[in-house]
């Protein structure tokens, strides 16, 4: 068993840093294929832990398979964002959606997701609406941002809220995965609608890709975990 979860840990280190060094290529060289192909290695990530799950005999798998249903989406919203720009927020929101279902999989709804995911919708909401960094005039576009926000807040203030229930590895690295998502979007909501530049472009690509590939290394940890509780 030691042998298989550090053949399967190394291989989490090969396909994150493979995602990071891929990023970087698309920063420098760009294109719709090469995006898409950053993208297709956090895929892999979770379909290796998905893998690893299998190979150990864990039974119940819904929450890595929700997880690996959210990094589908986001690949494919990747894909989609340039030349379908409304699909591909739909894929996004949707693949947040999964991640949103895992974690009420993995703690069910109480008192507390409220007193963070509030927070958490509000200052979405006021980032979006209420500032002078993003600027939405079509109104179908500005009911689309705002169910977006309304998710997006909502699955930061749970990863918290679950975090804040069970101060575990898993739930610490899904939380890091969570904000990182939620401000990459914020980054790139000022890209798209705001006032476009090289900083922001960065500093949405750069938190993207790395969330994406940590959310996907969260599913090993939620492995080892259950390991650990089985022995």
């Amino acid at each position: 068993m030691k042998d298989r979860i550090r053949i399967f840990r190394i291989a989490n280190i090969i396909l994150f840093f493979s995602t990071i060094a891929c990023l970087i290529c698309y920063d420098i060289f760009g294109g719709l294929w090469l995006k898409g192909f950053t993208s297709s290695w956090f895929v892999a990530l979770g379909v290796t832990n998905m893998v690893f799950a299998r190979k150990v005999a864990i039974a119940d798998t819904r929450i890595p398979r929700w997880i690996l249903s959210g990094l589908i989406l986001g690949m494919l919203a990747d894909v989609l964002l340039s030349p379908a720009f409304l699909l591909g927020v739909v894929s996004f929101a949707l693949g947040h959606t999964c991640y949103l279902i895992a974690f009420f999989k993995l703690e069910k709804p109480c008192r507390r997701d409220l007193f963070c995911a509030v927070p958490c919708m509000t200052a979405t909401l006021i980032l979006c609406f209420c500032t002078p960094f993003i600027r939405v005039e079509d109104p179908v576009m500005r009911v689309f941002l705002g169910v977006y926000a309304l998710i997006l807040g909502t699955m930061l203030g749970k990863a918290l809220s679950n975090f804040l229930a069970e101060k575990s590895t898993f739930r610490a690295v899904m939380l890091l995965g969570a904000f990182l998502f939620w401000f990459s979007d914020i980054m790139l909501g000022i890209d798209m609608f705001g006032r476009p530049s090289r900083l922001t472009w960065i500093l949405c690509s750069y938190n993207y890709w790395p969330a994406q590939a940590i959310t996907a290394h969260a599913m090993y940890h939620w492995v080892t975990g259950k390991l650990a509780e089985n022995r």
